[in-house]
Order: C-alpha cells, then structure tokens, then sequence
C-alpha cells in the first residue's frame, strides 16, 4: 500500500521542454504561413475591383455619349460614337490599413463615376485608370489599340514596398472593348 501512496505523478522538466519546443517549432511555421494567407485573401479585392472598372468602362465605351454643343445643319453625326474617360486616380496612399476612396478633384470623380466605379466599403489598394492618349474621346474609336489601363496599386504589409495589379482593354476592329485575359501582378503579397 505504501508503494502506491509514494509514486509520484507529473511530467518531468525535459518532458515540458520538448512540448515548449514543438510548440514553437508549429508556430514558427504556421504565423508566417497565415499572414500570407490573409495578404492572398486581400488580394482578390484588387482583381475583383479591376474587373469591376473594366465592365463599367465597356458600358461606357459602348454607351452613345455625346460631347457638349450641335452639330451644323445638314451634318451627319455617327451613332456610336464611342467616348473614353480621362485619367483619374485616387488620392489615397497605399497602406496596410483599409481607407475610404478619395478622389482628388472633379474631372477624376467623373471619371470613376462613368464606369461606374464607386466602392461604398473602405479599400485596400488605389485605384487609377490611364487611358491611352491616341484613344479617342467621343469619336470612332481605335482598331486593334489599347483604350485603358486599369491599375491597383497596394502595400499589404506596409513596409515600402507596392504590390501592382494592371488591367489592359483594347478596341478590336468591330470597334467593341475586349480586355486582356488576364490580371498582370507585380509582387502582389508586398
């Protein structure tokens, strides 16, 4: 009986080291294995978000948008007349923290609003889209050139270094928006 009373039970100091260490050792691999997760999950905003601009410019571009005044009497005036937007970007700088849209002046609110392009929720990355100067701006557009380019700008872990995300949309020769097939990435967990 008194050999059952003295046995003693409890885990030993090396046995709690050994845990300790593969403790660490897991969370040595899965804490940076979850942040690039999460950054990859942010990530689907900039091509979502692109691909969004794209369809509201095609909208746009295949809308009839006239320019401003008449057209002298007994002219012809095209049916499609195929505008494009002008530049535009946001004025918000890129950071890890999500941030309400800004738009800097009047002529990029315009812009942003034609392709229907107006996010209600806080982002992560900036937005801008360039539209190629030989685009025209309410004529017959160009053949086989590209009219936009859509960026997303970002920097997920707030370290200096962007990650960019580049939507290209041309004009084939029937004069309708087509866009590259897919999203160009560079460093898109930066």
């Amino acid at each position: 009986m008194n050999k059952l009373l003295s046995k003693k039970e409890g885990f030993t100091l090396i046995e709690l080291m050994i845990v300790v260490a593969i403790i660490g050792i897991l969370a040595a691999i899965a804490i940076p294995a979850f942040s690039n997760y999460v950054k990859r999950s942010k990530t689907s905003e900039a091509g979502a978000n692109l691909k969004s601009m794209f369809q509201g410019a095609a909208a746009y571009y295949e809308a009839e948008n006239w320019g401003q005044g008449l057209t002298t009497a007994g002219a012809t005036a095209t049916a499609s007349s195929h505008c494009t937007v002008d530049d535009a970007a946001m004025d918000n700088a890129p950071s890890d923290a999500k941030m309400t849209p800004d738009w800097p002046n009047e002529t990029d609110t315009a812009a942003f609003t034609a392709v229907n392009f107006a996010p209600a929720d806080p982002l992560y990355y900036q937005y801008s889209i360039d539209a190629t100067p030989n685009a025209s701006a309410c004529g017959n557009g160009p053949d086989d050139t590209t009219v936009y380019t859509f960026f997303a700008t970002g920097d997920l872990d707030n370290d200096g270094n962007l990650s960019t995300f580049r939507l290209e949309a041309g004009s084939n020769p029937d004069n309708s928006l087509y866009r590259a097939p897919g999203i160009n990435s560079v460093d898109p967990l930066e």
